[in-house]
């Protein structure tokens, strides 16, 4: 079975980690500050914080930002849990969006501006979202590039647009540490106030703040794998181009990529239903998956009426594999199948 997300690791994330080990030194150190001080070169960014998941990223992001009390945050209904999850944890109200259909970003212009007090928008796939018209709300906005990390919208990094930005660097994403994750932000008000939430420890007052350290030996192979961040967005552009290619007499719509995105995901969709053509591409050895595993709106009991974008999508999309570790033989066998069933 071809699966359909796999890590690509290698001699150096192996030294790397071997290096940690031997050192003794496996918490927060040099690697966490060295990872720290990449990440915001290649985001633009003034500070990065580097934290032990995405979803500590998206709880720190919203903690730091003052929010009202239940304010009311912006995000697509077509998108992972975890950003509903951060939103409810903060005491805040989600207020869910629909999508383009072809590129999955989230369309401000389906929700009530004057609502709305932050935004948490992803840049979905690697395609990005529309950050000029976010920029209009004149509220709060994070960036999530756990789906985009390399990205560049208008020639500039995503990340790099918001008042704050997270990664994510769990084992599926992008580059990758297991588990780990990043905030990103311009203000010097805002990183200090989020690495004086990240560690609990050593304080004189009582006040909350969060065990989300990062270690040394996630960072060494995050570092790794940054290292490697060109040549994989490469090598995903030239697979997404012979996919491009090797299904374009198919059904299926393709993604289409604008210059500076990537393809993360290769999400297709086509007529007959996501969860049929599942269960057809792993019968004959290729895993694929829902892009989203269940849109927001369905589970919090909110009419498919008004995210229709949102709710077709789900019943018809599906994503292949693409990845840098991906063979020519094993694409070879992917596009076979795809050209068979699609």
């Amino acid at each position: 079975m071809i699966p359909h997300s796999r890590p690509s690791l290698g001699k150096e994330e192996e030294e790397a980690a071997l290096r940690i080990i031997r050192s003794g030194m496996l918490a927060q150190g040099d690697e966490v500050a060295h990872l720290e001080q990449s990440l915001a070169e290649r985001l633009q960014a003034k500070h990065v914080i580097a934290v032990n998941s995405g979803s500590a990223a998206l709880h720190l992001a919203l903690l730091v930002l003052t929010l009202p009390p239940k304010a009311n945050v912006l995000l697509p209904s077509y998108v992972c849990t975890a950003l509903l999850n951060a939103i409810r944890l903060t005491g805040n109200t989600p207020i869910l969006a629909d999508i383009d259909p072809k590129t999955f970003q989230l369309v401000a212009s389906t929700t009530e501006h004057d609502a709305i007090q932050a935004v948490l928008a992803p840049h979905m796939f690697g395609h990005t979202v529309d950050i000029d018209t976010l920029r209009t709300f004149d509220t709060p906005l994070i960036e999530d590039c756990a789906l985009a990390l390399g990205a560049r919208y208008k020639g500039k990094p995503v990340g790099g647009f918001g008042d704050l930005a997270i990664c994510s660097f769990y084992a599926t994403k992008v580059i990758c540490g297991g588990e780990g994750g990043a905030i990103a932000t311009s203000s010097d008000t805002l990183a200090e106030h989020l690495r004086d939430l990240r560690d609990y420890d050593g304080r004189k007052d009582t006040k909350l703040r969060y065990n989300y350290k990062l270690t040394d030996l996630q960072a060494a192979l995050i570092n790794a794998q940054l290292d490697k961040l060109d040549a994989f967005l490469q090598r995903r552009l030239n697979l997404g181009k012979v996919y491009a290619a090797g299904l374009s007499q198919t059904d299926a719509v393709l993604p289409f990529f604008k210059e500076g995105e990537f393809p993360f995901r290769y999400v297709i969709t086509h007529p007959k239903p996501a969860s049929e053509l599942i269960t057809a591409f792993e019968s004959r050895g290729v895993s694929v998956r829902n892009p989203v595993f269940y849109p927001l709106h369905n589970l919090l009991k909110l009419d498919d009426a008004s995210y229709p974008h949102t709710t077709q999508t789900h019943k018809h999309a599906i994503s292949i594999p693409l990845y840098p570790d991906l063979s020519d033989i094993e694409v070879d066998h992917i596009l076979q199948v795809a050209q068979e069933l699609l």
